[in-house]
């Protein structure tokens, strides 16, 4: 038994510096939340921008994307707006063409090509028709999305210091809806202020979200994403393909409609995990190769590099997931029963333990694991975003806060769930909260 304890311990040890390595950019940005993001200076000319709206049966919610958009603080003839409906069986095309949009509608029903990512390579497939140069900048935003009115303008301060991938700020149009809103709601905000602040201020790139992106046309129009998380595919691509990483605007806000159902939420994260597990294998994984092929290069920038390994390692962020749940469970419950039998565990050189101090460090590390990362950063999310987020039931954060935990545990079981399943593209309830400016 001896040898076996041996063996098993340095295997936990292993395998516990793979998770360590994996998640350990994270826990950085996480400590590292006070950095401030990149500025942009105003701009000297405007830009022109036009907005992709991706729809499929989205009647309840497209005139309010569309009306957004065109009422940013922009000139009139520099923004333009453009629906790709796919599969509609509503009146989603009518709507958008009513409110101003231009619609481009298309069918398409091989049951491969049910997600969202098939919608955006057929609408840039007729985007590319009208012409080389016809398109200066993408905007992409969901459906259910709210432009802030001054989205453009900022977005083209961004573009007039020559960038040329954005993410901009996440919010949540109805974050105090119900308890599963504003859980999924704090989500992206602490993403907003523990990544994507901690990443702009060390000059790394972040990762593009398909509702709140700016890229320049030329690296959109051949669309080469076709996972089920194409925009974080996207992501990647632009970093392997062409040495571009994601710049943040943390100044041009996006209102997004978040599920209030455990259902709603559900769909969402069964998809996540489907496109996010298979995406690590085929691209994300290359990304922690590229690290160490330019490790040692003198012409690679010390923030390229830092973004080939964040970018590889964020990316595996579900299969070292599914390590330490697979594994370190198991190798408690079995040191836990052992010990528990009066035995010792004696690891020669290294240390011994018994049954109550393995009890007394699974609970400290099980309560580091859970709190600091699913209590604590929402709390200062809360306090530092204050100023940013819509909250109109101050019980309903409270409460959000409070149980924030067990929200993780259930979305973890969604994106887990993702992995074993083929999600498509499915409408989900809408939420009638709107922002109003």
């Amino acid at each position: 038994m001896e040898t076996l304890n041996i063996v098993l311990f340095w295997a936990n040890i292993v395998i516990l510096s793979i998770i360590v390595l994996i998640y350990l950019l994270q826990l950085l940005f996480g400590v590292l939340f006070f950095l401030k993001p990149r500025k942009y200076k105003k701009a000297e000319k405007y830009h022109d921008f036009t907005v992709i709206i991706r729809a499929h049966n989205e009647e309840d919610v497209i005139a309010d994307s569309v009306d957004s958009a065109l009422k940013c603080n922009y000139p009139e003839e520099k923004k333009h707006v453009v629906v790709f409906c796919h599969n509609c069986s509503d009146n989603t095309a009518k709507i958008a063409r009513e409110h101003g949009a231009r619609t481009i509608e298309f069918e398409d029903y091989d049951p491969k090509h049910q997600k969202a990512s098939y919608c955006m390579k057929l609408g840039m497939e007729q985007l590319k028709k009208d012409g080389e140069g016809k398109y200066e900048y993408f905007l992409f935003i969901d459906a259910d999305n709210q432009l802030d009115e001054n989205y453009m303008l900022r977005c083209n301060d961004a573009a007039d210091e020559g960038v040329e991938l954005g993410r901009t700020y996440e919010n949540s149009k109805n974050l105090t809806d119900n308890l599963i809103s504003c859980m999924t709601g704090l989500w992206y905000i602490r993403d907003n202020r523990f990544a994507c602040s901690a990443r702009s201020a060390l000059h790394a790139g972040c990762v593009m979200n398909g509702c709140c992106s700016m890229v320049k046309a030329e690296y959109a129009l051949d669309w080469d994403a076709m996972s089920a998380s194409d925009d974080i595919e996207f992501t990647l691509n632009r970093l392997l393909k062409d040495g571009k990483k994601v710049e943040y605007i943390s100044e041009a806000m996006v209102y997004e409609d978040q599920p209030t159902s455990l259902g709603d939420m559900f769909k969402r994260n069964t998809r996540m995990g489907n496109g996010l597990n298979k995406l690590f294998w085929t691209t994300g994984i290359r990304c922690i190769g590229r690290f160490f092929k330019t490790l040692f290069n003198p012409k690679v920038k010390a923030s390229m590099k830092l973004t080939y390994w964040d970018q590889g390692t964020n990316n595996a962020a579900i299969p070292g997931a599914i390590l330490a749940i697979a594994w370190l469970p198991l190798y408690c419950i079995y040191t836990l029963i052992y010990t528990g039998l009066g035995n010792t565990v004696v690891i020669p050189g290294v240390c011994s333990f018994d049954f109550l101090t393995f009890l007394l460090i699974i609970l400290i590390a099980a309560g580091a694991a859970y709190l600091i990362p699913f209590f604590f950063q929402p709390l200062l999310c809360a306090i530092t975003e204050r100023k940013k987020i819509v909250v109109k039931k101050k019980s309903v954060l409270f409460f959000s806060i409070l149980f924030y935990p067990f929200y993780m545990l259930i979305q973890g079981a969604g994106i887990i769930a993702g992995i074993f399943s083929k999600p498509k593209w499915k409408k989900i309830k809408r939420s009638t909260t709107k922002i109003e400016q």
